[in-house]
C-alpha cells in the first residue's frame, strides 16, 4: 500500500495486443498480461477503478483521491475483442475515446489494424465501457482556431451520440494537447469533462484533467512514478530517457 492519500490517476492507453516494439514505434499497444498486472498493482495500492466521467465528477467534489481511470484512445477494434472481455473478467471499468471520422477504417499509424465499426462500438458500449469523443479527424486541436476546434469536438460528440443514441459527455484531446481556446471550445461543445495526456492538465479543471501515458512493455516502476506525477519531470533528463530506451530494447529483444 502507498503511504498517505492516493492521488487521483488517469492512465492513457490505445490498443491491447502483443505487438513487438519494432512494429510499434509509437508505443500504442499494451499486452493483455501487462494490463492485468497494472490493474492488480493499482488495486494493491488501494485504488478503486472508475470511468473518466466518474473520476471527473469525483474531482469536482474534491473526492477523487483513491480513484483511477483506465482510458483508451482512438477506438481500435481490439478494445472490443480483447479489452472488453478482460475488463469483465477483472471486474474493472474503463473509458474508450473514439475518433468518430475513423469508424470502420484502418488506423492511420498502424494500418494493419482498424477502428471499430458503428455496430462494434454499440456492442462495446453494451458491455458497460464508457464511450467518449476524440474529435472527428484527430488533429492537434491546440493548433486550430477556436471555431475549427469547436467543429471537431462538437462534430465528434454529435456523430457518436447518433451512433449510440445516448449522450457522450467526456472527451480526450488528440495528442493530449489543449490550449485555452481548445478548452473553451470543448466546454462550449457541451462536454462535462475532458482530459489531456503526458501529465499535462490540472485536477481542478474538469475540461483539462491530466492523464499519464502507458506504453508498450512499460515497467511497474514507471507506473509508480506516474502515480505520483514524477514520470514526466524525470523524463526531461537525458540519462533517464536513455535508461528507458535501453529497458524497452531489452524487453523487446526477449520477444
Amino acid at each position: 500500500m502507498a503511504r498517505g492519500p492516493l492521488p487521483p490517476l488517469a492512465l492513457a492507453y490505445h490498443g491491447v495486443a502483443d505487438v513487438p516494439l519494432r512494429q510499434d514505434p509509437h508505443g500504442l499497444f499494451v499486452r493483455a498480461e501487462d494490463l492485468r498486472g497494472q490493474i492488480a498493482k493499482l488495486r494493491s495500492w488501494g485504488y478503486r477503478l472508475v470511468t473518466l466521467g466518474e473520476l471527473a465528477r469525483l474531482a469536482s467534489a474534491s473526492e477523487a483521491a483513491g480513484h483511477a481511470a483506465l482510458t483508451f484512445d482512438d477506438g481500435l477494434v481490439d478494445n472490443l475483442e480483447t479489452l472488453a472481455p478482460l475488463l469483465q473478467e477483472e471486474g474493472a471499468r474503463a473509458t474508450v475515446f473514439v475518433v468518430s471520422g475513423w469508424l470502420g477504417r484502418p488506423h492511420r499509424s498502424v494500418p494493419w489494424t482498424r477502428i471499430m465499426t458503428e455496430a462494434e462500438l454499440r456492442e462495446l458500449r453494451a458491455t458497460g465501457v464508457e464511450i467518449g469523443a476524440h474529435s472527428v479527424s484527430h488533429p492537434d486541436l491546440s493548433a486550430l482556431s477556436y471555431d475549427d476546434a469547436l467543429g471537431e469536438l462538437a462534430g465528434s460528440k454529435s456523430q457518436l451520440e447518433s451512433v449510440l443514441d445516448e449522450p457522450v459527455e467526456v472527451a480526450a484531446y488528440p495528442y493530449g494537447r489543449a490550449n485555452a481556446e481548445t478548452i473553451r471550445a470543448c466546454r462550449d461543445a457541451g462536454f462535462v469533462a475532458a482530459c489531456s495526456a503526458t501529465g499535462r492538465g490540472l485536477w481542478s479543471d474538469p475540461h483539462n484533467l491530466p492523464r499519464q501515458d502507458v506504453g508498450n512493455r512499460g515497467a511497474m516502476i514507471g507506473l509508480w512514478l506516474k502515480r505520483d506525477d514524477r514520470y514526466e519531470p524525470l523524463m526531461r533528463f537525458a540519462p533517464a530517457r536513455a535508461a528507458r530506451r535501453l529497458w524497452r530494447i531489452g524487453r523487446g529483444a526477449l520477444r
